[in-house]
């Protein structure tokens, strides 16, 4: 018999509310984001310093060097947003594929040594020891991370009151030492 059972029905807009998360605030995303700014200023700083090696270090090849520079500006202040279009961009391309990252309707069953979930095309059976880390958005929704790309949704929706929820919290927390609050 399971501590708690949830009749999840995820929408688009959860799916993609989730991989907003996921690209800008979960520790995997924010690590992914830090390693291609790292990555973009190497490249276009090399590109500058061969411009400039190039052009002997003179006004034309400083001149030269600035588009990279306004490129490279550009590209940090805007590689949130191009992530989370990009992200857009892929669910749609998903969609149309009808090869949706997600199973818009489940059941999660949450025992005492791990939980279940079944879909109308699979089941899928994980130990508490498998959990990373569990992230709660706003009391609003509830993410299990298993690795860093694979997470079950619990949103609030899924709760019957406030007091399950908080039911619910409470024993996630023993089973989790890294709960994340956002």
């Amino acid at each position: 018999m399971p501590y708690f059972k949830f009749d999840v029905n995820l929408s688009e807009q959860d799916y993609l509310d989730y991989n907003k998360f996921w690209m800008i605030k979960s520790p995997y995303g924010k690590k992914q984001i830090l390693n291609f700014r790292i990555i973009l200023t190497v490249i276009l700083g090399l590109i500058s310093l061969l411009s400039l090696f190039g052009g002997k270090f003179s006004a034309d090849a400083f001149i030269g060097i600035i588009p990279y520079l306004v490129l490279l500006v550009v590209f940090q202040l805007a590689l949130n947003p191009i992530f989370v279009w990009v992200s857009k961009a892929h669910i749609k391309s998903l969609k149309k594929q009808g090869k949706m990252g997600y199973s818009p309707v489940s059941a999660i069953e949450f025992y005492e040594n791990g939980f279940t979930e079944t879909t109308p095309d699979n089941k899928t059976e994980q130990k508490y020891s498998s959990v990373e880390r569990i992230s709660v958005i706003n009391n609003k929704v509830i993410y299990i991370h298993v690795n860093n790309i694979m997470s079950y949704i619990l949103p609030f929706s899924c709760f019957d009151s406030k007091e399950q929820y908080t039911a619910f919290f409470q024993f996630i927390k023993t089973k989790c030492s890294k709960i994340d609050m956002y």
